[in-house]
């Protein structure tokens, strides 16, 4: 049997902190993963469209074409989206074609899981104009969604074909090819993708992903360049950055820990070819030896996972040295620490700068060498997260990931920080619940809505699994399952921040 910790009145007590602290969930909103959303009327990043919609006030009984498609860009744009899906549709019942409306449609469609729609819609989108790559980016997602991996390829390479430099078109086939097996290939595209996001090539200064910041973030990065002028070859040029982001974040008057704010005009300048960009990246190699542990009970570790009632197991020691020391290496000294989120924590993707040989090596030996738990999902997924150490604190805002469920169908979570630094060895790990999402549940339920996943649990009478923290440890379960990160209290310093690493195989079953 695994050795899992069941701490029910520590649960209970994380909940209740946890309860207090999360933001009502907006009922009309869905937001997806999908990095490659775009909607109409102007040629904007998703992100910046709230400011580039144009309204029409409609005072007229039968509002025309034009007001009809001005209502749904707005609607979208504020992601009210039954009213947007609605404005849509009234505009294709009457007859008039335009391209962004089926575009647009046809991304609501697909994050409603009506995949066949979409892709009908996003058809007649292209159909209308042929020359449109972000339509054909999007048709390719849905292909992939509905396991038409061949055509999925052909769309996104369309894309590609009509606008390289369309980023989420190259990272959108680095996937296509993860789960192909052309791991080498895919990597090809994951670092193009990366180069066009963050790369210093990129001039959209001005998007929230280089505007956006808070305290959290400001203070990690002042930490990572200071040890990268102690751990790299350019010292000069990072105690440069270090002195200028100390000089920045001195100067803002800071809401709190946590809170997202945008960088004044003066601290864009001075930060433009810096902050969330591509400025250093170690090699982390493919080894030529194995990056899992040699000594792993394959056959205990796979009966341990199908002894629990959804799967579920640990792994103690599961890098070999070698892979451990290069990983380690990699995610502290590049700068890939991009994604800032509302709790604090700071996040690391694949599509900019996170892929690399060595973490592709390592998902792909987990496949072959535990074929029973993992039949023939492909990898889906990796991302890695890095945590503030001050959540310890009385009354921070910083604390982990909520709970919620995966689009996968396992979910392999590894640690990679030193025992050293955590100073509590029964916490810090992940909260695993014996209750799965309902199968009826959508992405942006099971994923994002919080309350509604406690009154899930709260009618369960599933157990709860406490388990705690090591340096190498690794926990392998059913993808469907609800989990969080459990309260970490770590030393303070830039080595001893929390990192784990999420892999994802295969897609969610629904059956």
């Amino acid at each position: 049997m695994i050795n899992i910790v069941d701490f029910r009145s520590k649960i209970s007590q994380i909940q209740d902190k946890k309860e207090k602290m999360e933001e009502s969930h907006k009922k009309n909103q869905l937001y997806s993963k999908d990095q490659t959303a775009k909607i109409f009327p102007v040629q904007f990043a998703a992100e910046e469209i709230r400011t580039n919609i144009y309204i029409t006030t409609d005072t007229e009984i039968k509002p025309s074409k034009e007001q009809i498609i001005h209502k749904a860009f707005k609607f979208h744009s504020e992601g009210n989206i039954k009213e947007a899906a609605r404005y849509y549709q009234d505009f294709i019942n009457q007859g008039y074609n335009d391209h962004r409306v089926f575009s647009n449609y046809g991304l609501i469609l697909k994050n409603l899981g009506k995949l066949k729609e979409a892709e009908i819609i996003l058809r007649k989108a292209i159909a209308l104009k042929p020359d449109l790559a972000e339509a054909y980016s999007n048709l390719g997602n849905i292909l992939n969604n509905l396991g038409n991996l061949e055509d999925a390829e052909i769309s996104q390479r369309k894309a590609i074909a009509l606008k390289p430099e369309l980023a989420n078109a190259h990272s959108n086939l680095g996937f296509i090819l993860l789960q192909k097996g052309e791991h080498d290939l895919s990597l090809k595209y994951f670092s193009k993708s990366s180069n066009l996001l963050r790369g210093l090539g990129n001039q959209e200064n001005n998007l929230k992903r280089f505007t956006n910041i808070s305290k959290a973030k400001i203070k990690h990065d002042i930490e990572q360049f200071e040890y990268l002028a102690n751990h790299s070859e350019e010292r000069e040029k990072f105690m440069k950055l270090t002195n200028l982001y100390m000089k920045v974040a001195s100067e803002i008057d800071w809401p709190s820990e946590t809170k997202l704010i945008a960088l004044s005009d003066s601290s864009k300048r001075l930060l433009k070819d810096s902050y969330n960009r591509l400025i250093h990246i170690t090699k982390a190699p493919r080894l030529k030896s194995d990056s899992l542990n040699s000594s792993l009970n394959i056959d205990e570790i796979t009966n341990d996972y199908f002894n629990h009632e959804f799967g579920l197991t640990y792994i103690d020691n599961f890098l070999s040295n070698s892979a451990l020391k290069s990983l380690q290496k990699f995610l502290l000294q590049s700068t890939i620490w991009f994604d800032v989120k509302k709790s604090g924590y700071l996040g690391a993707y694949l599509k900019e700068g996170l892929a690399n040989p060595l973490i592709i090596q390592i998902a792909e030996e987990l496949r072959n060498k535990f074929p029973k738990i993992f039949k023939d999902f492909p990898i889906s997924q990796i991302w890695a997260y890095k945590y503030d150490s001050r959540a310890k604190n009385k009354n921070s805002s910083l604390r982990g990931i909520n709970i919620h469920a995966d689009f996968a169908a396992i979910n392999v979570n590894f640690w990679i920080t030193p025992n050293k630094a955590n100073l509590n060895p029964d916490s810090g790990g992940v909260i695993v619940y014996d209750v799965e999402a309902p199968k009826d549940w959508d992405f942006n339920i099971y994923n994002r809505d919080v309350q509604k996943m406690r009154e899930e649990l709260k009618k369960s009478k599933g157990n709860t699994k406490v388990i705690p923290y090591k340096e190498n440890r690794a926990v392998v379960f059913n993808s469907n399952l609800f989990h969080e990160t459990d309260s970490y209290e770590f030393k303070e310093g830039y080595e001893n921040r929390r990192i784990n690493i999420t892999m994802l195989f295969g897609k969610r079953s629904v059956n």
